[in-house]
């Protein structure tokens, strides 16, 4: 089992599995309780539900207020379906297609996941396994990713790979998949809890490697964070590009 990397310096320097929830809070509120990062992961991490779609949990308020930190496309993809808006985390990761951009990848699994297109899920999780050991997606043992692409991949700080700073091991995320499916199923109803919690977990973790790679301030030229040949979208809603900062070139 790898030991995992410490929390990203700006974090309170708790476990990584300790909910957001339970990390240690300044004396003096907010005025908004949206208006950052941990205070978005703070109200929706401990009941967000990631192992069903639930368009009808979306909160339009959260969305706003999400849009409008203008994070890294990942960072905001990851909040996005913390806050089960689906298609706007779909908009985002549809432009990180393959590396170095693993973490879009690897949150494109898990929203495939959460959608119920298990067969999508492995597919992109494989591909995420394959870039993480140096392959080029789908040609293991064939083509190795050039020196610059991987270097793109790395995070400052941490020597793990992706895949093993948010899982135990590289059979994890893929029997999470096979877990998930199972219960979608209607099989393995006691272990609900438990696939819930390392669900909610491994988001977390994410995040704090985002965190961690690409900070917390602003990316108006969200372009900056996309890999070329990721699919053209033709229709994209106003509310999901501009936030209170003003338009944002994707």
């Amino acid at each position: 089992m790898s030991t995992r990397s410490p929390s990203p310096p700006s974090l309170p320097q708790v476990p990584q599995n300790t909910p957001y929830s339970s990390r240690p809070t300044t004396s003096h509120a907010p005025k908004n309780p949206l208006d950052s990062l941990p205070s978005i992961v703070n109200a929706l991490l401990p009941k967000g539900n990631l192992i069903y779609s639930q368009p009808s949990k979306s909160n339009p308020t959260v969305n706003a207020a999400i849009s409008s930190l203008q994070l890294h496309p990942t960072l905001e993809a990851a909040l996005h379906i913390l806050n089960q808006d689906l298609p706007s985390a779909h908009f985002l990761v549809r432009k990180m297609e393959a590396p170095p951009a693993v973490e879009g990848m690897l949150l494109h699994s898990i929203l495939h996941r959460i959608e119920g297109d298990f067969p999508n899920s492995r597919a992109w999780m494989s591909d995420v396994g394959d870039a993480c050991e140096g392959w080029v997606p789908k040609r293991r043992g064939q083509e190795t990713l050039s020196k610059g692409v991987k270097e793109g991949m790395m995070n400052k700080g941490v020597k793990e790979s992706l895949v093993l700073f948010v899982y135990t091991s590289e059979e994890e995320p893929l029997q999470l998949i096979d877990d998930v499916e199972k219960i979608r199923k209607g099989e393995g109803r006691e272990k609900v809890e438990e696939i819930e919690e390392l669900a909610r977990t491994e988001l977390e973790r994410v995040i704090n490697w985002c965190r961690n790679k690409f900070g917390e301030g602003s990316w108006v030229d969200a372009t900056e964070a996309y890999t070329k040949g990721g699919e053209e979208v033709q229709q994209i809603h106003e509310e999901m590009i501009s936030g209170d900062k003003g338009w944002r070139k994707f």
